[in-house]
């Protein structure tokens, strides 16, 4: 974290937008992330994110996604009193049930749980962001992806300018 954080004092500038972009895809953020109208929506829109966070916060999300879970994104361990384990986010709550989204990159993966089945259930302290995903970029496409998601999608800001 402080090796990225101290990378973008100084090579955060002449980024290269398409390369960004296709990072956003690369490292599958898109999958699960709005951004510019674009991607998936198990996670946050990124399209504001350069308003809300840091560049340490946003790296720091990225590095670490399970060190702070949003309370709308909080992941939810439930086991049945037949013995059946599911992992995911809560959906959808009726009065006798509740909908659990369990895998992140397919939002049509959707389990009903009756209430009354439930013999225990608890947050996990693990996001369901997976770690590692910036492991399979190099220096440069890391910090165009960092500068495309700052940018909030302008090709036009000031670190694209060569």
């Amino acid at each position: 974290l402080e090796e990225l954080v101290a990378l973008s004092q100084t090579v955060l500038k002449g980024r290269d937008f398409k390369n960004g972009e296709k990072m956003y895809r690369a490292a599958r953020c898109v999958v699960c992330h709005r951004f510019a109208g674009d991607g998936g929506s198990t996670g946050h829109d990124l399209t504001q994110a350069a308003g809300r966070f840091s560049f340490k916060d946003l790296a720091e999300s990225i590095i670490d996604p399970s060190k702070v879970i949003s309370d709308q994104y909080k992941t939810n361990v439930v086991t049945t009193k037949d013995g059946k384990s599911y992992t995911g986010r809560i959906v959808g709550v009726t009065n006798d049930s509740f909908t659990l989204l369990i895998d992140p990159e397919d939002s049509t993966k959707l389990v009903t749980v009756k209430k009354s089945d439930v013999e225990e259930q608890h947050l996990s302290p693990v996001s369901l962001m997976p770690k590692d995903l910036l492991n399979q970029l190099n220096q440069n496409e890391v910090m165009d992806l960092f500068a495309y998601i700052l940018s909030r999608g302008n090709a036009k800001d000031q670190m694209f300018k060569k």
